[in-house]
């Protein structure tokens, strides 16, 4: 969503219906649909912090954080942040191909805020779940992206199914 950008430097605090609701000389637009907090599109935010960076809380109240990187789609990489109640909470992913032998490999950074813990869980080559305190952690892992094109990347994610991993359906079959 390129517009993001136009109405961040034009001081938007909220998602605009339209890039152009306001005029650099910051008239206001006379046109139809000229709303400055329109949620539909604010649901594009959400799914990328839920889908794309598989940032979420496993409790609500942000001091117990769900982190489930899902690569596919074809995206091989993506940073979200969150100020949580008690901080910012950062997430980096990216898929890099080793020079060598052309195999891939998964990079994690996260950041947890104080007075918190993260439960980690790593796509499904990675095959390993940890729970962390606040502080930043990294870990590298070898990947294979999936064939593509890929499955709806929601089909992937247990954020969109469950935030209770232990009712997540399995869906090997699917792939």
């Amino acid at each position: 969503m390129p517009f993001m950008a136009v109405i961040v430097f034009m001081g938007a605090t909220t998602i605009w219906e339209r890039w152009d609701s306001m005029f650099p000389d910051g008239t206001v637009n006379p046109g139809e649909m000229t709303s400055f907090n329109h949620y539909a599109l604010g649901a594009v935010g959400i799914w990328m912090h839920r889908v794309i960076g598989d940032l979420w809380m496993d409790e609500p109240g942000w001091k117990k954080i769900l982190i489930c990187p899902v690569p596919g789609g074809g995206l091989s990489s993506a940073k979200v942040k969150y100020l949580s109640p008690y901080g910012m909470v950062e997430v980096e992913w990216k898929v890099e191909k080793q020079m060598n032998d052309g195999k891939e490999i998964f990079n994690l950074r996260v950041v947890i805020p104080p007075s918190s813990t993260a439960r980690i869980v790593f796509p499904e080559d990675c095959h390993e779940t940890v729970t962390v305190g606040s502080g930043v952690y990294e870990y590298q892992a070898l990947y294979t992206s999936p064939e593509w094109p890929p499955l709806p990347i929601y089909l992937h994610s247990p954020l969109m199914m469950t935030t209770n991993l232990e009712l997540r359906p399995n869906l090997s079959h699917m792939q």
